[in-house]
């Protein structure tokens, strides 16, 4: 086998210091993590819980949503119930991700197939799509035991949820059994059927995903913004629940910006994985073409995750303001008092993305560049990485120090944490993604480069194998953010979680919680995309026994 050849790396800071800058970043990144999580979230009250910090409130509680069995003992401390829930379930949604930002991923990269011919379109859409059905079941496993876990460990929230939303669950139920029977139908009928009805299969397999997504959104939206002030239960029937308080619950304030929110994130999520998973099989595999492809996808992989990063932050700041407007004490709680840590650690890691795609592009492109414009757009992407730096650096200020509550006359107010000033450094870096994106998009589907695909530095694959890694800690993160926001009920201002239990989890605690589960999900990640993965050397032999598989179940 030839195996690559190979470019010397360049002196300067586009040779030898290319490492120095994604080095640099991960660097002042986990140092400001730790920071946030011993310095700054103690000094805004964030180790206080939010239980006690609104025990008046808990103590208004309907008696008939306190909990009044004995609650399971998990030897894990006050918060052991939470952590357990936490777990599971922040492992769940980076597999659940996967179908929801993976389907519109592979449908869109088989309609690039199918218009220009080119094989590593369609091989790409092959291993995602394997990828996603050898992953579904683990992501099933996981919400399984989430559920088993909610109706053991919290059964007084698990019975009235079950009850007032016993008809989107049923409806999430049978969407999860057409969203096994459409995946499994769109993979095995690969060349069996005609393309037409091959692609309308894969249609059907993002509107599944989406309107199960959506059933799930209900009862997740609902727990933060239910839309109604408590759960009335008229008798059996079809309907427990008068009417107009059952649409209120279902379709709750929140809903369709959760629902698109998500989407967001989760094409980020799968874009920023694919473009991981692709520098490191480059770094695994040493055939030429094996490189060229693998250098490719790594580069479609991030137009991928900067078009959903951009929606992510957009949407994000839509589902924020209707938060605010629906459940006022929540948002407060989230931005301005003792939970605004988390905002922070989240908007850290967002801003630790968006540079680190800059400085993939940075030690990159020079490679794919005629020789003409290589200096005009180096220094469009310098001045991107300044630009982009200078807006993370404000992004990333905490707003208030020294109280719970930027509104405690005693807390200082930091002058650069104003939010005037990040929603400044929220559109700068959503724009400068979006001029990335078009300009990646134009290198994409440049044939005349086709050469010049297959040499990545060192910078380049590690930083995006560090984008990866900040597009599933960013996942858990968000989440966190919203479930921490409605602490401490389960359901808010209905079901408390229970006046004897410490919510949400201590910062510590949860960011120990992130590394297990991330750490969990990139080991299954990596093995199984190890034996999903199309390569350009083994493409006949893979094409050979496709054919034998589909003849054989014929």
């Amino acid at each position: 086998m030839v195996g690559a050849p190979s470019r010397p790396e360049r002196t300067g800071i586009w040779g030898q210091e290319r490492l120095i800058l994604i080095t640099v970043l991960v660097v002042a990144v986990i140092a400001y993590l730790v920071v946030i999580l011993t310095v700054i979230a103690p000094s805004q009250g964030g180790t206080i819980s939010s239980t006690e910090l609104m025990k008046e409130n808990l103590t208004n509680t309907d008696p008939r949503f306190t909990e009044a069995l004995p609650l399971q003992d998990v030897g894990l401390g006050a918060s052991g119930r939470s952590i357990f829930i936490a777990f599971v379930m922040e492992t769940h949604v980076l597999f659940a991700n996967l179908q929801l930002g993976g389907s519109i991923i592979i449908v869109a990269t088989l309609i690039f197939f199918l218009r220009n011919g080119m094989k590593r379109y369609q091989n790409l859409a092959r291993s995602l799509t394997l990828f996603n059905l050898i992953l579904f079941s683990t992501g099933a496993t996981f919400a399984g035991a989430g559920v088993f876990f909610f109706i053991s460990l919290f059964p007084t929230f698990a019975s009235n949820a079950f009850h007032a939303y016993w008809w989107p669950l049923l409806a999430e139920a049978i969407l999860f059994g057409l969203e096994i029977f459409v995946l499994y139908a769109f993979w095995f009928a690969w060349t069996r059927i005609k393309t037409g009805w091959h692609l309308a299969l894969g249609f059907a397999y993002i509107l599944v995903v989406f309107f199960q997504t959506l059933m799930i959104d209900m009862l997740a939206a609902g727990m933060l913004t239910p839309g109604v002030e408590t759960l009335t239960f008229t008798g059996p029937g079809l309907l427990t629940m008068p009417s107009a308080e059952t649409l209120q619950l279902w379709f709750n304030p929140t809903l369709w910006q959760l629902q698109f929110h998500r989407m967001g994130a989760a094409l980020a999520f799968v874009g920023f994985l694919t473009t991981a998973l692709a520098v490191l099989h480059y770094r695994n595999r040493k055939g030429a073409d094996d490189r060229r492809q693998w250098d490719w996808v790594a580069a479609y992989g991030l137009v991928w995750g900067i078009i959903g990063l951009v929606m992510q932050s957009m949407l994000g700041q839509v589902y924020m303001l209707k938060i605010m407007d629906s459940q006022p004490a929540a948002f407060e709680m989230i931005m301005h008092g003792a939970r605004a840590w988390e905002m922070l650690f989240m908007v850290t890691l967002y801003s630790a993305l968006a540079l680190t795609v800059i400085i993939y592009f940075t030690t990159r492109r020079d490679q794919l560049l005629s020789q003409r414009t290589t200096g005009v757009m180096r220094n469009i992407f310098w001045g991107f990485l300044i630009i982009a730096a200078v807006l993370a650096f404000i992004f990333v200020q905490p707003a208030w120090l020294g109280a719970n509550s930027v509104m405690d006359p005693n807390a200082w107010i930091n002058p650069l944490g104003k939010m005037d000033y990040k929603y400044i450094a929220l559109y700068g870096i959503a724009f400068m993604g979006a001029a990335i994106v078009m300009l990646d998009t134009i290198l994409l589907t440049s044939e005349e480069k086709e050469g010049a695909w297959g040499y990545l530095t060192k910078g380049s694959w590690i930083s995006g194998l560090v984008a990866g890694l900040l597009g599933t800690a960013i996942v858990n993160v968000m989440g966190f953010v919203r479930e921490a926001g409605r602490a401490p009920w389960t359901l808010y201002n209905i079901i408390p979680v229970s006046h004897n239990t410490p919510t949400p989890i201590p910062p510590l605690l949860i960011a120990l919680v992130w590394i297990i589960s991330i750490g969990i999900a990139w080991i299954i990640f990596w093995n199984v995309s190890k034996v999903t993965a199309y390569h350009p050397e083994t493409e006949e032999r893979v094409e050979i026994e496709h054919r034998i598989q589909t003849e054989g179940s014929s």
